[in-house]
């Protein structure tokens, strides 16, 4: 019989495999986990009145920083929506008060995607003796032409936004 070269044990050796495969399993669980987040954050909505409904909360936020706006949209017109959005961010902060988006009625108009809603804002602010006043505008029909892309973050996105001008509508400017 052969007998098998014994081999010293050498614990630290041991350890520091471990601690190299426990290190190697930390950071790749959390960096997988970062790609899948990632794609899924750019992802579109389940339908065209989630994707529109999801551009007007994130387009009339508080404290939008663009990229929740920026996900509701087709990559095809991202430039020149992100401008209209911008614009109209623009309008309402120069009236110096809150707002808030209130949508209701909502439809399909087409099968190909076009959605609409009646779209009130309601305008908040502070009164000189501290008092909060909320004015609530008279609800317009604005329409949403949607798409449904394909790819890593498909799903549907808005196109084009069909709706009155704030000021003189929604806002007096």
């Amino acid at each position: 019989m052969i007998a098998r070269p014994h081999l010293p044990r050498s614990w630290p050796l041991r350890l520091a495999i471990i601690a190299a495969l426990l290190a190697t399993g930390c950071l790749a669980v959390p960096a997988g986990w970062a790609v899948v987040k990632t794609a899924q954050a750019g992802k579109g909505e389940a339908d065209p009145i989630a994707a529109a409904n999801a551009y007007l909360l994130a387009a009339f936020a508080e404290y939008g920083d663009g990229f929740g706006v920026e996900r509701c949209l087709c990559d095809s017109r991202r430039d020149d929506l992100l401008e209209e959005t911008s614009r109209m961010r623009g309008v309402i902060k120069a009236t110096g008060r809150s707002i808030k988006v209130e949508s209701s009625d909502w439809k399909r108009v087409d099968s190909e995607g076009t959605v609409s809603a009646t779209i009130k804002l309601r305008f908040s602010e502070v009164a000189t003796d501290g008092r909060p006043i909320f004015v609530v505008g008279a609800g317009h029909e604005w329409r949403f032409k949607t798409k449904q892309e394909r790819g890593i973050d498909g799903g549907w996105k808005v196109c084009r936004i069909d709706a009155p001008p704030l000021c003189g509508t929604h806002i007096r400017c």
